[in-house]
């Protein structure tokens, strides 16, 4: 999933307890749907082989541009998000996710900004959450300032050239005045 050219900074790892939390989480959806009732053990019991599949495909990579996601057992997404197109990450934990002691991480791009977050940047169940966010959020800070410094570099490098272009410049116009 990483290109040849990012090498990964920083490897999120999911927490085992997102597996029972998925199975109840669904569990409760089902229940309130009311109609779905019937559907509860047929979930619990599919559960049983769907949820270790998931969790053992969840991913979350940091590399010096981007967040690389991968998740998905029959549906699979392999997400890249620049890093320079994040806008906020925002923990977010409800109730439910309190008792199994899970947090969510939620990504929100400049595309996505004010509109529902991209599925694609909501990470549930990251080992010390706040501390992948920070991470998250001081690598898009190393690369924005780096872009910074490489714009100087090149326009003062352009300022250089065009020192250069004038003299040369004056020295043609001087043999030419000489002959």
């Amino acid at each position: 999933m990483t290109s040849s050219r990012d090498s990964v900074l920083l490897e999120g790892e999911f927490d085992r307890r997102v597996m029972p939390y998925g199975r109840l989480a669904v569990a409760l959806i089902i229940v309130l749907t009311v109609v779905g009732i019937p559907l509860i053990p047929f979930w619990l019991i599919w559960s049983v082989s769907y949820l270790p599949r998931a969790y053992a495909r969840f991913s979350a990579g940091l590399t010096p541009t981007s967040l690389e996601v991968t998740r998905g057992v029959y549906f699979r997404s392999d997400s890249t998000i620049p890093l320079d197109r994040i806008t906020d990450v925002r923990l977010h934990d409800d109730p439910l996710m309190r008792r199994y002691g899970l947090q969510e991480l939620k990504v929100e791009t400049a595309g996505a900004a004010g509109s529902s977050a991209s599925a694609e940047g909501n990470l549930i169940g990251v080992v010390n959450a706040p501390a992948f966010r920070d991470a998250v959020l001081h690598q898009r800070e190393v690369l924005q300032d780096g872009g910074s410094a490489s714009a100087a570099a090149s326009a003062s490098a352009e300022n250089g050239d065009n020192e250069l272009l004038v003299e040369i410049r004056d020295l043609l116009r001087s043999i030419d005045s000489k002959t």
